[in-house]
């Protein structure tokens, strides 16, 4: 019995030697193959996801389109008109492993940014940032919301009314008078109820222990303009430091704004753009309605034709981005000015699609590469718009990382 045990024991360890590379290297190639692909019409779109998969072309469900290809190399898919196909692989021509939704679509143009502007949002309730212990005025140390409420929630009510502002919410709480307060919270989308009991704390003010915000604001870089007024910045979400979730937003605006200073990033040291942004009316230079992981979007974004005179480019598919030489268009002393950068790699399933490294000396000597304020900066390949800078290496001020541009036109629409 005891050698039947062990045997089996063997046999598991041996299966999970085996199982656990096999999902790990399966996981990887999955993440190298895009699971939407735009094709331009009339189009020889030539696409090498470089992993062993062998994938068929459907026009249907059962119509096959192009019969199996190796996409371990180059392979040539011809566009004709708008359509709607999809690409089914197979890893090593056996394994069923992932799917590609392809769209052939009418090629696109779009007026470039690279320009900075001043950006606030307004949270979508109150953003619970973390919870926090209270000294009492009578010594004691207590945290009346925790294991009630968490960092990365949002309060929605309390006592029955809706709240939309950090004052509404420290009013309810302060009039309180030392019983529960009813707090409905937002979590995932879930709406729960829980009640707060606040304390008092050595000042003699009632409070819940909760760090608080309904807002946000700093300074970015739109991406593009369409002709209809609508554009898109950052080519990220703006999310919160602690959780890293995206902030849920109501809206938003862009303003006017002017840097007054660059921060050179360091290694280890992000550097920044410093700017001044006049939050007033007359500076509103766009609506935001969305802040997704892909950047935030807007409308009525009119004024940027004159006030930037931006060229209208064409839109390259992720298809078209190519490893070596490409541009970063970013905007300094009243003019656009495109800094060489050298794409060393592309992945189609992951957010960074596009990595690379600053090789201008100016945009060197100017920045030390990439700097916080730079995200949105259009990257531009061949005469096409074909993504967005949206991080910096922490260890490498030089280095970044990109988004395809019809992602962000995906979202935008």
């Amino acid at each position: 019995m005891k050698a039947f045990k062990k045997r089996l024991l063997y046999l598991c360890i041996a299966v999970a030697c085996i199982l656990i590379p096999g999902i790990v290297y399966c996981d990887s190639v999955k993440k190298k193959i895009p699971d939407k692909l735009y094709i331009h019409v009339q189009d020889n779109a030539v696409v090498s996801i470089g992993v062993p998969v062998i994938g068929s072309v459907y026009e249907s469900v059962s119509d096959k389109y192009i019969d199996d290809a190796y996409f371990n190399d180059k392979v040539t898919i011809y566009s004709g008109s708008t359509g709607k196909y999809h690409v089914n692989y197979k890893l090593f021509g056996i394994i069923p492993i992932a799917r590609t939704d392809v769209e052939v679509v009418n090629e696109k143009y779009v007026y470039t940014g690279g320009f900075q502007v001043g950006i606030y949002l307004k949270c979508d309730g109150i953003y619970v940032v973390n919870t926090e212990t209270i000294c009492t005025d009578d010594g004691q140390n207590i945290a009346p919301a925790k294991g009630l409420i968490k960092k990365g929630d949002y309060i929605v009510e309390a006592d029955n009314e809706k709240v939309e502002t950090k004052e509404q919410l420290s009013r309810i709480i302060s009039e309180c008078d030392g019983q529960p307060v009813s707090l409905a919270i937002r979590r995932d989308g879930n709406i729960s109820y829980t009640d707060v009991t606040p304390v008092k704390n050595v000042a003699g003010e009632y409070k819940a222990g909760i760090w608080i915000k309904d807002d946000t604001q700093g300074v970015g870089t739109v991406t593009y303009v369409c002709d209809d007024g609508r554009f898109a910045a950052l080519g990220h979400g703006i999310s919160d430091n602690e959780t890293g979730k995206v902030l849920e937003i109501t809206g938003g605006n862009i303003y006017k704004t002017k840097i007054l200073s660059i921060v050179p990033g360091k290694n280890g040291e992000p550097g920044e753009l410093l700017g001044t942004i006049d939050y007033k009316q007359e500076n509103i230079i766009g609506d935001i309605d969305k802040n997704t992981d892909k950047g935030i979007y807007g409308e009525n974004a009119y004024s940027f034709y004159e006030e930037f005179s931006p060229d209208l480019m064409p839109v390259g598919g992720s298809y078209e981005v190519k490893k070596g030489k490409a541009y970063i268009r970013f905007y300094t002393n009243g003019s656009y000015n495109d800094y060489e950068i050298e794409i060393n790699d592309i992945r189609y399933a992951e957010s960074k699609n596009i990595t690379f490294k600053v090789t201008s000396p100016e945009l060197l000597k100017l920045t030390n590469g990439i700097v916080q304020g730079m995200s949105g900066s259009p990257i531009i390949q061949n005469g096409k718009i074909v993504g967005a800078v949206t991080h910096v290496f922490v260890d490498d001020s030089t280095c970044g990382y990109g988004i395809f541009i019809d992602k962000m036109l995906e979202e935008n629409n």
